[in-house]
């Protein structure tokens, strides 16, 4: 009997010497030994600008490299000629093109809507040219992408077209609002049919209705993240304010009954289940809108939420409520007063406890690597209420040229809901 091959333990058997012999054969036969490609991020680039060409590249295969006294194969070929020099230019070890799954385009379709009428605050009807002038134009193009501006949509002229007493006393300027909605809503819906990322530029949080309404005429299976301080899930009967921009939530939740007046068009499939939407950062809430919400099958993480659990936690609880196999198109709808008014001042509603600077930016970089993100409204930004920015830091973007703090906060949270990232 023939010595062990294995260790002493293991006892010699047939099959197992034939496979050896078999091996053995192949390994002497080969001419040419074969390696794995270089592990480049485990090595590091050095090794590779060291490396040196084995032989020319074959027809339609890899070339064979030299690599830290190894022959690989898989890897780029290097030498010292024109097109080796391109390619160090032209193509990039540890990244790759963004894809996203529901836009057809690398195009954001920007929409101005400076409605005011939801809310008592003039000023807020603003907030979107300021937006424009504080570089938003050159965030996008820093991204690597095509902006296409449709200007600010005349919300004034359609809300004129109402005239008479109101039916619905309830809620103020109700047939005004639903008539400037309505011009929202289709434009949303148009820019969504070319596949192109949404942006809205309020405005008062009444445009909420009107932009997850018309992303769900688009997107059937649209889920919302709803970024605020308040929960805007009042009805006619119970808000102390009549204020609608603190009842768009639950109007596009269908807890609105019956239809109101001027709101015609906002039909039954344009309504999002309770199933698909979710909260972030409420900690402002009415009586009334405590006792829907825990009634609802609303996703709710208040500040309580944040601070116990951290926002990472949070936003990934808060995307396996509403979007647990990643599948479906997210629509971000982000009041600025969700963030402390440490960092955002000028908006009409502040409320102390609110999130970080780095916290609201890590909700949009978070939705953002998803790469299910959409479309967004930025809303409530009220440049009459907003103070100088604080001087320059490191780390600020030259890009973005606002110089009001509130406005510049709310185009670097665009930029990272475009894809911007630390690293």
């Amino acid at each position: 009997v023939s010595a062990p091959l294995g260790p002493p333990h293991i006892l010699p058997h047939p099959a197992i010497d034939a496979m050896r012999r078999c091996f053995a054969d192949i390994s002497r036969a080969t001419t040419r030994p074969v390696a794995r490609a270089p592990d480049v991020t485990r090595r590091g680039f050095a090794d590779v600008a060291r490396a040196s060409p084995s032989r020319p590249a074959g027809s339609g295969r890899a070339a064979a490299t030299a690599v830290g006294g190894r022959k690989t194969r898989g890897a780029p070929q290097f030498r010292n000629s024109a097109e080796d020099t391109q390619w160090s230019s032209e193509q990039t070890w540890y990244t790759k093109e963004k894809t996203y799954q529901f836009l057809k385009h690398k195009t954001v379709s920007v929409i101005g809507a400076p409605l005011a009428a939801g809310q008592h605050q003039l000023g807020v009807e603003k907030g979107p040219q300021l937006i424009r002038e504080g570089g938003l134009a050159a965030v996008a193009k820093q991204l690597g992408w095509k902006m296409e501006d449709l200007g600010d949509l005349d919300l004034e002229g359609e809300a004129a077209k109402f005239e008479g007493e109101t039916s619905m006393p309830q809620v103020r300027n109700c047939e005004q609002i639903g008539l400037a909605n309505k011009l929202i809503h289709d434009t949303v819906k148009q820019e969504a049919k070319k596949g192109n990322f949404v942006l809205t530029l309020g405005g008062d949080h009444s445009v909420g209705s009107a932009t997850v309404s018309g992303m769900k005429a688009v997107h059937e299976d649209l889920c919302v993240v709803w970024i605020d301080a308040h929960a805007d899930s009042n009805t006619p009967a119970s808000s102390p304010s009549g204020n609608y921009h603190g009842m768009s939530a639950a109007h596009v939740l269908n807890w609105i009954r019956p239809p109101l007046p001027g709101w015609e068009w906002l039909k039954q499939e344009h309504m999002i289940k309770e199933s698909r939407l979710a909260f972030i950062g409420l900690r402002d809430v009415d009586m009334y809108e405590r006792q829907m919400l825990r009634d609802s099958g609303v996703a709710v993480f208040t500040m309580h939420e944040v601070d116990r659990y951290g926002i990472g936690e949070v936003v990934d609880m808060a995307l396996h409520r509403i979007n647990p196999h990643s599948d479906r198109p997210v629509h971000l709808s982000f009041d600025i007063d969700a963030v402390d008014p440490t960092y955002a001042p000028g908006t009409g509603t502040c409320s102390r406890g609110g999130l970080s600077f780095r916290e609201a930016h890590y909700i949009c970089e978070r939705l953002s690597m998803t790469n299910n993100l959409t479309s967004m409204d930025l809303v409530e930004v009220n440049p009459t209420l907003d103070l100088p920015i604080p001087p320059r830091m490191h780390g600020d973007s030259g890009t973005v040229t606002a110089e009001l703090q509130t406005v510049r906060l709310a185009i670097e949270l665009i930029s990272s809901a475009l894809g911007r990232t630390i690293l």
